[in-house]
């Protein structure tokens, strides 16, 4: 569960317990009137509208919940954006020059000249999973997502326990946790899970999570294989992030 449907639960449940003790308040009021005693009938009145007052309370604080819940969360547990990652170009030219002369007094330059550049490409959508995006409404330019981290348990507010790079032939799923900030609801999202260049594991849907908080994808194949595995983040067809870890096989057991 998200913050935004954590603070949203809280303030409809505060709401609802406002209704409820008001009703119970105004029925004590009307029942008052009906006691034939002046002592009995101010001593229900007043206690009625003690009780009409504590759900006045429980509104103003429905009302806080709603309106100032997320922000005073966020200061609590605050999310770590990390922005969108570039590629990078390492360009490694190299020339020489090696003239020379000859004995006739000539000069023969032989220059050799060697350029080389490397570029680590970004990450895009396999085209079979592009084809099913079909936005109505642009992604916000500024959604960010913060570094994946890698773990086999996570807590309430889906933060990654003891997250860790190397997996000692991990049993069950593994997740990838990660917070984000200023996301969209209905825009497809997808994380994809590699092995030795196949994809493991795919989840592609609608974003419902809210603008801000903590999220995960979550892989559980068959086994886990010993090698480097990737993950892969997208909003829309946009690339926001990647990591990846290494699975060790156990050899505790041998000699």
């Amino acid at each position: 569960m998200t913050i935004d449907q954590t603070v949203f639960l809280i303030a409809t449940a505060l709401l609802l317990s406002t209704i409820i003790v008001i009703y119970f308040g105004r029925k004590g009021l009307l029942d008052a009137r009906d006691l034939p005693y002046f002592m009995l009938r101010r001593a229900r009145v007043t206690q009625s509208w003690r009780v009409i007052l504590l759900g006045l309370i429980l509104g103003i604080a429905s009302l806080l919940t709603y309106t100032m819940g997320r922000r005073a969360a966020y200061v609590i547990y605050p999310p770590t954006p990390s922005v969108t990652p570039t590629q990078t170009v390492t360009p490694t030219p190299t020339q020489t020059l090696v003239p020379s002369i000859t004995p006739t007094a000539s000069i023969t330059p032989i220059p050799s000249s060697t350029a080389t550049a490397t570029v680590t490409p970004t990450p895009r959508l396999p085209e079979e999973i592009r084809i099913l995006i079909r936005e109505t409404v642009t992604p916000n330019p500024e959604a960010l997502f913060s570094p994946i981290e890698v773990a086999d348990r996570l807590n309430g507010f889906n933060q990654a326990i003891n997250p860790q790079d190397d997996f000692f032939s991990p049993q069950g799923r593994l997740f990838g946790a990660f917070s984000y900030n200023n996301l969209q609801d209905g825009i497809r999202w997808t994380a994809i899970w590699y092995f030795r260049d196949e994809i493991l594991c795919l989840e592609t849907q609608p974003w419902d999570g809210g603008t801000g908080g903590y999220g995960y994808t979550e892989c559980d194949p068959e086994s886990w294989q010993p090698g480097r595995y990737d993950i892969q983040l997208f909003y829309g067809d946009e690339w926001k992030g990647s990591t990846y870890f290494e699975v060790i096989p156990d050899q505790s057991g041998e000699n």
